[in-house]
């Protein structure tokens, strides 16, 4: 095939191309004044098509011909609930900080709730890092599966995963 694409598109030929003749935008007829984008491409160029599209308004502020962004390209809603989860996150610490000060308050002079409330900190520290460390092996294990097949398939081969121990 001597033709960069196909026959039936009308394209440069190759031989063409690797001469330095070249062609002129204008032989191609291109037009380069309009911006055009592409009839098969649904996604939104930017933010602000998107939001168009989504008829989503974000907050802005709008002073001496200027535009302020306030909401970081929320709208009054969105900001609103954002707002909302936060306060109640933050007054559930302080409950649970007032719970843990009247427990300490209450127990004897040796703070025994505030040390069970310690140990039961570093316990629940301990299971999430297990859990996290876990899921990079598992993460680190599928990378190294994935890489044998590929380099299965590569070789020919049938693509069967090899496991860590029998390495």
């Amino acid at each position: 095939m001597t033709h960069i694409l196909s026959e039936e598109w009308n394209v440069i030929p190759k031989s063409i191309m690797a001469s330095d003749a070249g062609i002129e935008l204008k032989e191609v007829n291109v037009d380069t004044t309009k911006k055009t984008k592409d009839d098969r491409s649904f996604r939104p160029e930017s933010v602000a098509e998107l939001n168009a599209l989504a008829n989503y308004e974000p907050l802005v502020w709008n002073i001496g011909g200027k535009t302020i962004p306030i909401g970081c390209g929320n709208d009054l809603e969105d900001v609103g609930i954002i707002t909302s989860c936060y306060l109640t996150l933050w007054s559930l610490l302080v409950a649970f900080y007032a719970l843990l000060l009247k427990a300490a308050i209450d127990t004897d002079e040796r703070s025994t709730t505030l040390f069970s409330f310690l140990f039961m900190g570093v316990f629940f520290v301990a299971i999430v890092g297990g859990a996290v460390y876990t899921g990079q092996m598992e993460l680190d294990r599928a990378a190294k599966a994935r890489a044998l097949r590929a380099q299965a398939k590569l070789a020919g081969g049938e693509g069967e995963v090899v496991d860590e121990e029998e390495e």
